[in-house]
């Protein structure tokens, strides 16, 4: 997909979520808010883009395999994490072929999901590589959200969306796809897992000062949702 933000302009974009709203404030708290106790488990994390959750979990006592597509971004999360974790570029739409069965406690994906056609692929390598007792917590626009940008309007549709974002303090291209909630629980169902728990997040408190306006839009309506899953 045309997502120069994740490409080109990668360095900049790592620079501008460092410490913004949503995603600061707002995904990674939620996000967070959902992760079992890390010490000692084995997490990969797929969609890594600049490092943010590899540094938290490694921070956390976690070994990471930190996978995005974009070659950009693991560039910068070697810049920043080194040998600390293993990082390398994969295209998640074929999930993870070269991780072993059963190798993982963890596996996490931060607001990548929506940039896949079809997830399933994905999903059941996460439900290969993932042990027994092993959780899948990801976070993903909310689809109730992004109907409000369907072309056809009809919500039953997976779409893709081209939209512009001013992540980078200009207006940026970015292409994704929205579904109704219906498809991806059917994908994760299909790959062999199953929803323990659901979250549409709530902003950080220090929101209210740094960013009023997004602190009491995100206080009445989501903007992205939350799922921890189990193998089934």
């Amino acid at each position: 997909m045309l997502n120069p933000m994740y490409g080109r302009h990668a360095a900049e974009y790592a620079a501008a979520i460092r410490d913004n709203s949503y995603n600061a404030h707002y995904e990674r708290p939620s996000l967070i808010a959902l992760l079992p106790e890390l010490q000692g488990k084995r997490v990969i994390d797929l969609g890594c883009g600049p490092g943010e959750y590899a540094a938290y979990l490694t921070s956390q006592g976690a070994t990471v395999t930190a996978v995005d597509s974009s070659l950009e971004m693991i560039s910068l999360v070697q810049q920043k994490l080194g040998n600390s974790v293993h990082a390398y570029a994969q295209d998640l739409t074929k999930g993870v072929p070269d991780e072993a069965d059963r190798s993982f406690d963890l596996a996490v994906s931060p607001l990548m999901i929506h940039y896949l056609e079809d997830p399933t692929p994905l999903f059941r390598d996460v439900k290969r590589i993932l042990k027994p007792e092993g959780q899948f917590v990801f976070s993903t626009h909310h689809p109730f959200v992004d109907y409000q940008f369907s072309p056809s309007g009809n919500y039953f549709l997976t779409e893709k969306i081209i939209d512009e974002w001013d992540t980078l303090g200009r207006p940026t291209r970015v292409e994704y796809f929205r579904r109704p909630l219906s498809a991806l629980m059917q994908s994760l169902t299909d790959a062999g897992l199953y929803v323990v728990e659901l979250s549409e997040g709530r902003p950080d408190k220090q929101m209210q000062e740094s960013d009023p306006e997004s602190y009491r839009k995100l206080s009445t309506a989501p903007g992205f949702l939350f799922l921890k899953c189990r193998v089934m």
